[in-house]
């Protein structure tokens, strides 16, 4: 199968090679990031802090969730799904399978997971979710279009059938007790969307150091 020659990708696509994490500061970019979502009112406070210092590992870090991403990892900010939908950010990542990609949501960082009197989430999940539900659609209405559109198109050839994955961040670890948990489980079984808290984020920046 052709090589991928990153040199052909656009310049939105920021690739990561093993170079690149190693001289990440995992530490440091761990706890500076743990400051802001502490400090952070709504999902812009952390989007801004991510793109106006281009810290594309912290996205790109979601890879340590999956079984992919250790032979090629890459991110794209706001990729464009047609007219009608954009990304937070969609990860590509190899393993020996081929390529796979991850659409990612972030919604409010300091929310409740569930309403409390109800075991039901609250509204800043359920708009993420219904919101990867929307591009899980138009992804299967619009695949070959997916695979012609620049960028993806160099990687079309070795996708696996199934390699579509969603994820959605959302909440504080201290925001979720054991029936969110449950509750998220649930969600995970039924939807087959990755439901994380920012906090498990920071984990993963804190061990990016051997790359994904």
């Amino acid at each position: 199968m052709e090589e991928l020659q990153i040199a052909k990708l656009p310049s939105n696509f920021k690739v990561y090679e093993i170079d690149d994490y190693h001289a990440i500061n995992c530490d440091k970019e761990a706890k500076n990031f743990l400051d802001i979502i502490n400090e952070a009112k709504k999902e812009n406070d952390v989007q801004r802090y991510i793109k106006s210092n281009q810290k594309w590992f912290i996205p790109l870090s979601i890879l340590k969730a999956y079984d992919f991403g250790h032979h090629f990892s890459c991110v794209v900010p706001e990729f464009q799904l047609g007219s009608q939908y954009r990304l937070d950010y969609l990860l590509v990542g190899k393993n020996s399978l081929g390529y796979q990609f991850v659409f990612v949501e972030f919604e409010d960082v300091n929310v409740d997971f569930r309403i409390k009197t109800a075991n039901a989430e609250t509204e800043k999940v359920r708009k993420g979710l219904n919101q990867i539900r929307d591009w899980k659609r138009w992804i299967d209405q619009n695949r070959a279009y997916f695979f012609a559109s620049e960028g993806i198109k160099e990687f079309a050839n070795n996708v696996p059938s199934w390699g579509f994955r969603y994820c959605l961040v959302v909440s504080r670890r201290d925001r979720m007790d054991e029936i969110s948990n449950q509750l998220r489980g649930e969600m995970q079984s039924e939807t087959r969307i990755t439901i994380m808290t920012y906090d498990r984020l920071v984990e993963y920046v804190e061990r990016l150091h051997n790359g994904i």
